[in-house]
């Protein structure tokens, strides 16, 4: 993009924006998963002219600010004292100021000036163009005397520009703003252009912020929200690329990982959210520290935000109170907001030769987590299906060109194609000098900005190779591979005689038409004993190859883990909700049967749904004499003429009058929401939905909601909000990259056997198996119990009375593991000693009891949750019932045994937790 005469573009940002591209996950709905971290640039186009200098200086600016804000008055006043890094020889420097902030003060005279010219001025923002046009920016100049590089300026003014409208939910997945300073919160960001902006250099600052009563503020570095003066007080700690301001009447919760101090801050204080937030964060920095290198700053924060936002900032993330609450994010996009302070917020980006970041942080995190989840080719298959759906006809571009996710071609490419390459180069230079080429890019580039060509020459130089063509296929291009495989020859080997080894031959090819990338193909050749593996180096139109294999032959797959990144056939994954949605040009039938409210409220939600890149055009099923084969087709009603003719029952569905059943799962009809998706009967490539609400309150949610379910076939909704209940993807089995060489009418083959590498890197424990099993602590005078062991696993014993009457027994591992898919929740097992008279134990146990032991059994396991997550405690799968201690003692004793078992628990909590801190 270098080279280009005048840009638009004053501002770029890196953090990240969550968009909800494939799930939201409902309190009834499966596991989800919550993508499209988007970094955002902003172009503030001012009377048609870039924002430009006559004099710009040059180097480091630093500030030096203090700040008072007034949340009722939504007024900002700030004073800054900034040392110019590099004087200019005539002492002349050029600023940009929120045209909301008037200067009061200053020293030497700052004036203000017109902005004209055609230098670009290259600032940081974090919002898109409309956002960045609100602020209006006015640019200033001053003189400094000579040999002085001091800049003081005194400045305020009212900070109050609302929220984006909400179509922006849709289009970009997060609401935005220039800047807000209320009751509610205050966000100030570098789009809000909030102190004075020099240049594109980065910066480092100190704040000190004057507070409201109950207010913490955060900002990036090290500091204190809020001290015993009622003061904030932040110091950058080294450089940045923009100055955030955050907060509002928040509750803080505090712990540390190592030398770095953890943050929860929430609007209401949850001591059991922040515990498993601040565990996670523990976690999370430590498995980073092993993989790339030190956390490079003092601190992380969890900060709770006043809207629904999913943003990384050096040293802290900014969610919405939706968000942090969905039980899916501690465990998919959190490491992605934390593994942004290496990745962004300490190496940082040259915009100008591409964004590699969120590509990098996308498969360091989001792709990591589910690779060791043992999900990682399933990742991999939703993100070329994205790539698919919403890159069509001219939304290509080569991934130098990348700077921020604006849409859901441009994360389809900028984050998808990007962490494919990363993963193509690992496996082509192998895990472990993949781990030595990322640590050395960060030692080597922190606190620098960094393109995808210093990525190159540090892998080049770890390896030893040269990856020039790679970088220029799979960097500089557009495009993707589009592959095709035949077989030539199955034969035996001569030379193993009869019963010998069998040769199976055939060609891969690349069939896009354009030019070949250089690839390695994985073909697997599935037998009746297992699977021969053979990888495929296609760097022209195309390469034959031949695979030996001990036994029977079965099956040919080319790529059936997805490692390479290319186009897929639509016939590689069921037909989705984003295909449809990945349309430009869609047809939408409406059931002409309905009433005329009804048909009011399916116009409004296909006319929510368009945008420049998706038009829908609306008829009724009347009008519509035969389905267009070149675009997709919303079905609308239940009562359309065209439903029945496209969604019958077969194949895993049966659609009833009153109920639908998929793969074995039941919904009724009334009171839902139904939308199903199939394959375009007259084009493979295209998809038709059908759509079926109910109530009629229920459509506005649907028009919020559908499009973030992208890679799923079918869906089931309830309510009025409504709350997803049911959904799934159909089962593809037509790939034109298996061969079946057993012939025409087979059963279907078993699936191949799980991929048995290893995951880039292990999410580790928070404590160690065996220091936690072989300590001894002491409760009320009784040592906790160790069982014998069951094969790897350790069941340990707490003994929570004075007698080993009530005993809780969990399995060490797990706790002690990281969570996988192949895992079983932890078990939680109560037990007493056996009863010589259980008549008179049937007799006299007390009605509280259970509950009060589980009421300790609860506090023990939040104690423990807080050092290492164990999922919700209400998922905690109980193996067996309560009971009190028998003996034969009167009623009000036994409360008093329970009574010391909740006693017991509580000094379990404080003793356990003190020798983990200590650990």
């Amino acid at each position: 993009m270098s080279g280009t005469p005048v840009r638009r573009r004053v501002c770029r940002v890196r953090y990240n924006s969550w968009m909800a591209s494939e799930t939201v996950r409902s309190s009834r709905g499966r596991r989800g998963v919550w993508r499209s971290r988007s970094a955002v640039v902003a172009c503030l186009v001012l009377a048609g002219a870039a924002v430009a200098f006559a004099a710009p200086i040059d180097g480091r600016v630093t500030h030096a600010m203090r700040v008072t804000i007034d949340p009722a008055t939504h007024t900002l006043v700030v004073t800054d004292t900034m040392q110019v890094a590099a004087r200019p020889a005539d002492g002349v420097v050029d600023f940009v100021l929120s045209g909301a902030l008037r200067v009061t003060r200053s020293a030497p005279l700052v004036r203000e000036i017109p902005i004209a010219g055609a230098a670009t001025f290259f600032g940081i923002n974090g919002t898109g163009e409309g956002t960045g046009r609100q602020v209006g920016v006015k640019r200033y100049r001053a003189t400094l005397p000579p040999g002085q590089a001091t800049l003081m300026v005194s400045y305020e003014g009212v900070v109050d520009f609302g929220l984006s409208d909400k179509k922006e939910e849709y289009t970009r997945g997060f609401r935005e703003t220039a800047g807000i300073l209320g009751p509610e919160g205050v966000y100030l960001a570098g789009s809000s252009f909030w102190y004075p902006a020099f240049n594109r250099d980065l910066i480092d600052f100190t704040l000190d912020v004057q507070l409201p009563k109950g207010w913490h503020v955060v900002s990036q570095g090290n500091g204190t929200s809020r001290d015993e003066r009622g003061r904030a007080r932040w110091d950058s700690g080294g450089e940045m690329d923009e100055i955030y301001l955050v907060g509002g009447p928040l509750q803080v919760s505090r712990d540390t990982a190592g030398s770095v101090e953890t943050l929860v801050y929430l609007h209401d204080r949850d001591e059991a959210l922040a515990g498993k937030y601040l565990a996670a964060t523990s976690q999370y920095l430590e498995m980073y520290r092993q993989l790339i290198g030190p956390y490079p700053y003092r601190k992380f924060a969890l900060v709770e935000n006043f809207w629904e936002t999913g943003y990384g900032m050096p040293t802290f993330t900014l969610l919405g109170r939706e968000i942090l609450r969905f039980p899916f994010i501690i465990n998919s996009s959190y490491p992605h907001e934390i593994l942004h302070n290496w990745w962004g917020n300490s190496v940082f980006v040259d915009y100008e030769s591409g964004n590699w970041c969120e590509g990098l942080t996308a498969y360091l995190a989001d792709h990591l987590i589910q690779e060791q989840r043992g999900a990682g080719d399933e990742y991999r298959r939703s993100t070329l299906q994205k790539y698919r759906d919403y890159v069509k006809e001219g939304r290509d571009f080569p991934l130098t060109a990348f700077r921020s996710r604006e849409s859901a071609s441009t994360e389809a490419v900028g984050y998808g194609k990007a962490l494919m390459a990363f993963h193509m180069l690992r496996l082509s230079v192998g895990d472990d000098t993949f781990r030595k080429a990322i640590a050395r890019f960060y030692r080597d580039f922190k606190g620098k900005r960094a393109s995808f060509t210093d990525f190159q020459k540090t892998i080049e130089a770890v390896s030893g190779r040269d990856f020039s063509r790679f970088f220029r296929d799979w960097i500089g291009r557009p495009g993707a591979p589009v592959l095709a495989v035949s077989v030539t020859a199955v034969r035996r080997d001569p030379a193993d005689g009869v019963a010998g080894r069998v040769i199976v031959e055939g060609v891969v090819r690349q069939t896009q038409g354009a030019e070949p990338f250089s690839i390695d193909v994985p073909v697997v050749v599935q037998t009746s004993k297992g699977v021969v593996r053979q990888v495929v180096r296609l760097e022209s139109a195309e390469q034959r190859f031949s695979i030996a294999t001990p036994d029977a032959p079965l099956m040919v797959h080319v790529d059936p883990r997805f490692d390479v990144f290319r186009k897929l056939d639509a016939r590689e994954t069921p037909p989705s909700i984003g295909q449809i949605f990945g349309e430009p040009r869609v047809l939408a039938v409406l059931p002409s049967a309905a009433s005329s409210a009804e048909l009011q409220a399916w116009r409004a939600l296909f006319k929510g749904w368009q945008s420049d890149s998706h038009q829908v055009e609306i008829k009724l099923d009347t009008e519509v004499a035969e389905l267009p084969r070149d675009r997709a087709v919303w079905i609308a009603g239940r009562a359309n003429r065209w439903a029945a003719r496209v969604f019958s029952s077969g194949g895993g569905l049966t659609l009833g009058e009153s109920a639908i059943e998929v793969d074995g799962e039941k919904m009724p009809l009334a009171g839902h929401t139904l939308v199903l998706t199939s394959r375009h009967p007259q084009n493979v490539e295209k998809a038709i939905g059908y759509l079926a609400v109910d109530p009629v309150a229920a459509f506005p949610g649907l028009g919020r909601k559908l499009p973030h379910y992208g890679k799923y076939s079918y869906l089931g909704f309830e309510g009025d909000e409504p709350v997803n209940v049911l959904k799934g993807q159909w089962q593809e089995s037509d790939s034109p990259l298996r061969v079946d060489l057993r012939g025409r009418g087979q059963a279907p083959l078993s699936p191949l056997p799980p991929d048995a590498r290893k995951a880039l890197a292990e999410l580790p424990p928070v404590f160690s198996q065996k220091t936690t099993a072989s300590r001894r602590m002491y409760l009320s005078g009784s040592s906790i119990a160790t069982s014998n062991s069951l094969s790897v696993l350790v069941p340990v014993g707490f003994v929570l009375s004075d007698r080993p009457a009530i005993v809780i027994v969990f399995t060490a591992s797990s706790f002690l593991s990281p969570p996988s898919a192949s895992r079983a929740p932890a078990r939680i097992a109560f037990t007493s000693p056996p009863c010589a008279n259980t008549s008179a134990c049937a007799a006299t146990k007390p009605a509280h009891a259970s509950s009060r032991i589980l009421l300790a059994i609860r506090v023990v396991l939040r104690m423990l949750s807080s050092v290492h997550p164990i999922g919700s405690l209400d998922s905690v799968g109980l193996a067996a019932s309560a009971r009190v201690p028998c003996r034969p003692t009167t009623a009000g004793t036994r409360e008093a045994d329970v009574d010391r078992a909740d006693a017991a628990a509580g000094g379990l909590c404080r003793r356990l937790g003190a020798r983990v801190r200590q650990t």
